[in-house]
């Protein structure tokens, strides 16, 4: 039976949260009008949150397409033969009258999304200065509506292979470990137009848009048609670089064009309840099947299985949202996030 402070049900909302500072939150407190004493356990039982992340998630590293290039064929994957396709931020700014750029943005089909990348292949796409290992006409995109593949083209003058999120140099460039003045940078408004006070792009170490776009291979892996002629580090299912620009190289599965996933929900009066691969408190994995910019409604099912580790006194609740790589899971501030909860004593 609920009493004041036992109560059955408890309702989070980030609203309710004056604190809640910036443009985005991934986490929010709500502090209860009267405290919660001696419960045993809590579950989460019904979420809603706008799913705010576009086809491609600004932040973790999706809006990069890494491959190699190179006159011949030979020896084509070294550091210096790295070259990298990017999309900007959607809430990118940049600087006052600098526009070689390509936003990211909400895309309806993946024809726009492979016009979106040719363009930012191209000249203007893309600034050498703050993206120092991107060369223009390189490449071209295209999307096949009959086989829903994305497939990549090199300009019939240099080969080219698309390269792993895993590959020991995609990781260096990203980290700029040999090279830092390669790393990727981004001319925003905040800067002084000069790459040095220049942003940093995000990212997430071992993700990029590669496996977005259907190139999946992790450095290690062999495709099904691995032969004599492939080389280590090209991510395609033959492993051999490509020249024509005719017969483009398709991507190895069908695309994801789901920014995220799923988001871990994790509860401070959660106490080692739960734990996934990035921390302990987890009291839900919500799976996204909502458009972007869309409400994402999620309601348990009838299995009882509660977190049993709870204060017995509770004053605050605090809520995290975390995305598929362990990344904060933004929402627009004037997008709510309600947590539904049921109390066990």
């Amino acid at each position: 039976m609920a009493t004041l402070n036992r109560p059955n049900r408890l309702t989070l909302n980030a609203f309710s949260d004056a604190n809640r500072a910036g443009s985005q939150y991934s986490r929010f407190t709500n502090t209860l009008k009267n405290p919660i004493l001696g419960a045993k356990g809590c579950q989460l039982v019904n979420a809603d949150f706008v799913n705010s992340s576009l086809q491609l998630n600004d932040e973790n590293g999706q809006l990069m397409f890494f491959y190699y290039t190179s006159a011949t064929q030979a020896g084509i994957r070294t550091q210096a033969n790295l070259r990298c396709i990017r999309l900007l931020p959607s809430w990118f700014v940049p600087y006052a009258g600098f526009t070689a750029f390509t936003p990211n943005k909400y895309f309806n089909t993946g024809t726009e999304l492979a016009a979106a990348l040719t363009t930012a292949a191209a000249a203007s796409g893309d600034s050498v200065t703050y993206n120092p290992i991107w060369v223009a006409g390189q490449v071209t995109f295209s999307f096949d509506t009959t086989t829903r593949r994305f497939s990549v083209a090199a300009n019939g003058t240099n080969y080219i292979a698309p390269a792993a999120a895993d590959d020991p140099f995609v990781v260096d460039q990203l980290l700029g470990t040999t090279t830092p003045t390669n790393v990727i940078k981004m001319n925003s408004i905040n800067s002084s137009n000069t790459y040095a006070t220049a942003t940093f792009q995000p990212f997430t170490q071992n993700m990029t848009m590669n496996a977005r776009l259907g190139y999946s291979l992790s450095f290690s892996a062999r495709g099904v048609f691995w032969g004599s002629s492939s080389q280590v580090g090209c991510a395609t299912s033959s492993g051999v670089p490509s020249l024509s620009s005719s017969v483009p190289v398709p991507a190895d599965t069908l695309p994801i064009l789901l920014g995220v996933q799923n988001v871990g929900v994790y509860l401070s009066i959660s106490t080692g309840g739960g734990m996934d691969a990035f921390k302990k408190n987890l009291i839900a994995s919500i799976p996204i099947d909502a458009a972007p910019y869309a409400i994402n409604s999620y309601t348990t099912n009838s299995v009882e299985v509660p977190s049993l580790s709870t204060p017995n006194e509770m004053y605050d609740v605090t809520v995290e949202l975390l995305d598929d790589s362990g990344a904060p899971f933004l929402i627009p501030n004037n997008m709510n996030t309600q947590i539904g909860l049921v109390l066990y004593y």
